[in-house]
């Protein structure tokens, strides 16, 4: 399956999961991460589900945060996990082919061990407030050198905004993540931020 170009988006609990996912939807986002925190599992599945319907009456990909057993009842594309997660090789033994891993990194050395995924989220680039706690932001320039050796396509994430996103748009990335930066903002806000990082 082919990952879209450009803008990669999250949900955020902060904006609502459901009025997040409708958000990015109505924006045109072609992938989108489902990811809210401090719920109950039946939560989380109920809303998954709701947010896949929504997807996929909308052409979007659906990626489940960490939890692969949601993201396959719901039938979800994919899962995106981390370093404290299954790993990538132990899911691919009970996903169906065409499932999707991401993996996050957030180092040079996490790149050269990066296994069994087909994409990649590099960062955080810059700081950001989206996570309670965030791991140390790498800089572009240890961004750039990510992108450049990982063999798995590669999405930035961490405090991308519309202010900084011309740093970045040259370093060789499939595409580009900003959760709170898109969220709060409208639809030219976004459109701008595409513009430069497609010029």
């Amino acid at each position: 399956m082919d990952l879209p170009e450009g803008f990669y988006g999250i949900i955020d609990y902060r904006f609502g999961c459901i009025e997040s996912a409708k958000k990015l939807i109505d924006f045109g986002v072609k992938i989108i991460q489902y990811r809210c925190k401090n719920k109950t599992d039946r939560e989380l599945l109920k809303e998954a589900k709701i947010i896949r319907e929504l997807t996929h009456k909308n052409g979007v990909m659906l990626i489940v945060d960490d939890r692969v057993d949601i993201a396959l009842i719901v039938g979800a594309d994919g899962v995106h996990v981390g370093d404290k997660d299954i790993p990538p090789c132990e899911i691919r033994k009970i996903v169906p082919e065409g499932f999707i891993i991401g993996y996050s990194t957030h180092s040079v050395e996490d790149v050269k061990n990066a296994k069994c995924c087909d994409y990649i989220g590099v960062g955080p680039v810059f700081e950001t407030t989206t996570k309670d706690k965030p791991h140390p932001a790498i800089g572009i320039k240890t961004a750039e050198e990510m992108v450049k050796i990982s063999k798995y396509p590669a999405y930035l994430i961490g405090g991308i905004a519309l202010e900084n996103i011309h740093l970045i748009k040259g370093i060789g990335a499939r595409g580009f993540v900003s959760v709170r930066e898109v969220l709060k903002n409208d639809f030219e806000h976004f459109k701008e931020m595409l513009r430069i990082w497609h010029s």
